[in-house]
């Protein structure tokens, strides 16, 4: 039976595995059938998508004679694999849940005779947030022990904020710039991204994670705390208490970064980050 783990046990099993040597293929861009746009509707759209394979062994054979054997996988014939997948302009409306089991199973059907230890997918799509760089689904598996993880993302959110200790930070507002990501995801959450941004705009009916995004925007736009510490942790009980109030959210982790860039002149941006489950009293 699979079993669902966060992304760090899962990097963990990786890393202890003995199992070193990976094939990746970074952003491939995609038009998809799949997924929401930031109004929540199933609609055509861009993708990035992005594969990382663990070996099961060693490819020495391809290093020893520098040729692409089955002791390995051609990158190029990966890539054009996934790209193949997508080309029917008549596909069916597919899930983000769905649409990562496809590339995955895709990338077993490519391998042949090579032997996968572990298979990690990220679909991004580009348009999924209105404020941000994208919203994407992780999935993580190691197929001879049906370890997996799921993690949903929103990244780098744009958001007016009064926030900060000094003086000077307390006349106007600046920008922060938030991450999101939520572990442990059930799946039939995995398309409420743009529901989290919905609720900015106070549409009257809620849908579920479009709100969620919405959810944090305007909920950090109206805070006024003095520092990111506070911020995060009223910002987690709120999402707690608002958005993740299903009974499928029950093992899910939320984990935030909130990071100010203009607060040092020298840095590109300091940043805090907070971890907590989905329920209070989990540990």
């Amino acid at each position: 039976m699979a079993k669902l783990v966060q992304q760090f046990q899962w990097d963990a099993q990786v890393a202890q595995s003995g199992h070193y040597d990976k094939i990746n293929v970074q952003n491939l861009e995609v038009v998809v059938n799949a997924g929401k746009d930031v109004w929540g509707r199933p609609k055509k759209q861009r993708a990035l998508i992005s594969v990382t394979l663990t070996l099961g062994k060693q490819f020495t054979s391809a290093s020893s004679t520098d040729s692409v054997d089955d002791s390995t996988i051609h990158y190029g014939t990966l890539s054009k694999a996934i790209q193949a997948q997508f080309r029917d302009e008549d596909r069916a409306w597919l899930s983000t849940v769905a649409l990562s089991a496809t590339i995955g199973e895709c990338v077993q059907d490519m391998a042949g005779a090579t032997e996968i230890y572990a298979i990690e997918t990220d679909v991004c799509y580009l348009k999924g947030s209105m404020f941000g760089d994208g919203a994407g689904y992780v999935n993580s598996t190691i197929g001879n022990s049906n370890l997996h993880s799921k993690v949903l993302y929103l990244r780098n959110l744009r958001i007016p904020c009064l926030i900060g200790v000094n003086s000077n930070e307390r006349l106007q507002k600046q920008p922060v710039v938030a991450n999101v990501w939520i572990d442990q995801v059930p799946d039939s959450r995995v398309d409420d991204y743009a529901e989290l941004e919905t609720l900015l705009f106070k549409v009257g009916m809620l849908r579920i994670l479009d709100q969620a995004l919405t959810d944090v925007r305007q909920l950090i736009s109206e805070s006024s705390y003095q520092t990111i510490e506070s911020l995060l942790a009223w910002l987690i009980e709120e999402l707690r208490q608002k958005f993740f109030t299903r009974e499928e959210d029950h093992d899910a982790w939320i984990r935030l970064r909130i990071a100010k860039p203009l607060a040092v002149p020298f840095a590109d941006a300091p940043a805090v980050e907070i971890t907590r489950p989905v329920r209070a009293n989990q540990k």
